[in-house]
């Protein structure tokens, strides 16, 4: 019985009726190709198990002793080729995050340390905002007034009032959104106020 790698659930059993671990079935070049795709190709992030990156050091260690054991060439060319298809997920990834925090966005599907760091960013970026608008508000200049919203139904990405570009939202993510998209998404009834 052959199984693609990235269908494979945490539950199988092996042919002894052991279950195997997460690193048994679901790491592989191939697989990590595709994460590798997907992250390239999309805008979404590519929804991981939160111990991806621990699976994928079990992995590399596997390889790395492997190429060492060997001396072969290809096994290490092999190594090294993974290491640069973890490289470029996590920086892609990393990317992601970045740019999802900014714009308020929830998300899912994150490692933990993943995780940690969107929530580390997104309450900086908060803080920054709200220190901007005390400053501002202070000195009795109109500060950029941003709302915090949730999605109610999906929204198409589209071009803001302010030429800048928006969405895509899927229905239940909260946004950190100027007031002018803010009342627009309201009376178009696709969001509501927080």
């Amino acid at each position: 019985m052959s199984l693609e790698p990235w269908a494979v659930s945490k539950r199988w059993l092996n042919a002894q009726g052991r279950r195997l671990k997460a690193v048994d079935i679901m790491i592989s070049y191939s697989y990590l190709r595709e994460i590798q795709k997907k992250e390239v190709e999309s805008a979404a992030l590519t929804k991981l198990d939160g111990s991806f990156y621990e699976q994928v050091a079990e992995f590399l260690k596997k390889k790395k002793e492997e190429a060492l054991s060997t001396n072969s060439i290809l096994s290490i060319k092999e190594y090294e080729n993974i290491k640069k298809v973890v490289i470029s997920i996590q920086s892609k990834r990393e990317e992601k995050l970045f740019l999802l925090s900014l714009r308020g966005q929830a998300v899912d599907g994150l490692t933990e340390s993943e995780r940690t760091l969107f929530e580390n960013i997104s309450t900086t970026v908060q803080k920054y905002r709200d220190n901007v608008f005390e400053v501002l508000s202070k000195e009795g200049h109109d500060a950029p007034r941003i709302k915090k919203i949730k999605i109610v139904k999906d929204v198409e990405q589209y071009k803001g009032l302010d030429n800048n570009v928006y969405g895509p939202f899927k229905t239940g993510e909260e946004a950190l959104l100027p007031m002018q998209e803010v009342e627009w998404l309201l009376k178009s009834h696709l969001a509501e106020l927080l």
